[in-house]
């Protein structure tokens, strides 16, 4: 997929601001609380999260038809959408693009793609947020869903971007992390590319959208040409299995899967620690003796233990985890290799030891279709 080479494919890429471009879930957390506060008004986290990626004007329009406080509303619920705003405003003058969103708006533009943001945010927000970023000029247009109708998830957002920039939307990219988001934009008929919050890895509400990456970092330019195709990449909504496995040190299995392979760490205790991996809960159990001496079977002309677990991952996803790997000097039982290389099932693949001794397997289809293929 060269630049500008996109006859009949993908032609633009729309971001989403709040969560994809900068961490701003904390920062609407604490203007919104302020505001309820003030109005005496409950607010629960299980009420922000129901209302992410949704405008502050209907955010307070809600609360208002729930939880009305006066008969004649004084402040009106758009005047305490403004408050919010405002407060909003205020926190994201420190702000920092997350990781990987400049490599991504860079690629783009290597690959020749008109690059957009749609945001449920007003107008002021998006300019002071790109600004504080650094981000104000890489975009050509810069839609605020507060001129629309309808806000996310209604697709009217997404198709007025659309529109403004000339395009089908089936031409265009959208990147969200919100479910009203991601269905704002398939719902206007675009590919989507899902970058959730970690709370919402795994969940089956995002089972629709044509990716979903645990962090921008993995939108690379094979993602971007499976995408272009249709070809189906491995997705974070599918079901998440539970493994429990054995280590001799707790603070070591924390190093390794917490900050090599950059695991989200759960809850814990002095014998044991959630991990999410990808999605996925595993548990280190503390064992002095460690794990037992495995069987190994010859792959390749390699002795890998039979006893092992791992993760299918998107290419870039698979590159990026072997990148950390190498960095933090951790040996490989089996170095970074391509299998089956032109048949069906082709694949890369590496296999390590975390500190306890326990095998990991870390692989990438070319085609995620085939992980089953045996013709």
């Amino acid at each position: 997929m060269g630049a500008g080479n996109h006859q009949a494919g993908l032609t633009a890429v729309i971001f989403d601001m709040d969560g994809v471009l900068l961490e701003s879930e904390s920062r609407w957390r604490i203007a919104e609380a302020e505001a309820a506060a003030r109005l005496g008004l409950p607010h629960t986290e299980a009420d922000f999260e129901k209302t992410m990626g949704v405008r502050m004007r209907d955010i307070a329009r809600r609360w208002y038809g729930e939880h009305p406080w006066s008969p004649i509303p004084d402040p009106t619920p758009d005047e305490v959408a403004d408050q919010v705003i405002d407060r909003v405003i205020e926190l994201v003058a420190d702000a920092e693009p997350l990781p990987g969103v400049v490599e991504a708006i860079d690629l783009m533009h290597e690959l020749g793609l008109r690059i957009a943001l749609c945001s449920s945010s007003d107008d002021r927000l998006i300019t002071a947020a790109t600004e504080a970023l650094g981000l104000a000029d890489r975009f050509e247009l810069l839609h605020s869903a507060e001129h629309d109708l309808h806000g996310k998830p209604h697709p009217e957002p997404y198709l007025s971007t659309a529109s403004k920039l000339g395009l089908d939307p089936s031409r265009c990219l959208a990147v969200e992390d919100s479910f009203a988001g991601c269905l704002s934009a398939k719902s206007a008929g675009m590919t989507v590319v899902a970058v959730p919050h970690p709370t919402q890895w795994g969940s089956a509400r995002f089972g629709f959208v044509d990716l979903m990456l645990t962090t921008l970092e993995h939108l690379d330019a094979t993602a971007m040409a499976r995408l272009e195709v249709g070809t189906p990449s491995p997705s974070l909504s599918r079901p998440r299995f539970h493994l429990a496995f054995p280590v001799d040190d707790l603070d070591r299995a924390r190093w390794f899967y917490g900050e090599v392979l950059g695991c989200r760490p759960g809850r814990s205790d002095d014998t044991w620690i959630d991990f999410d991996l990808w999605g996925h809960q595993i548990v280190a159990h503390l064992d002095p003796s460690g794990p037992r001496s495995p069987a190994t079977n010859a792959v390749d002309g390699h002795e890998v233990p039979a006893s092992h677990f791992g993760l299918v991952l998107p290419l870039g996803a698979w590159h990026h985890t072997v990148a950390r790997l190498r960095q933090a000097d951790i040996p490989f039982l089996m170095e970074p290799t391509v299998r089956f290389e032109g048949l069906p099932g082709e694949q890369h693949t590496c296999f390590v030891r975390d500190p306890a001794g326990n095998a990991l397997e870390l692989k990438a289809f070319v085609d995620d279709r085939q992980v089953f293929s045996v013709d």
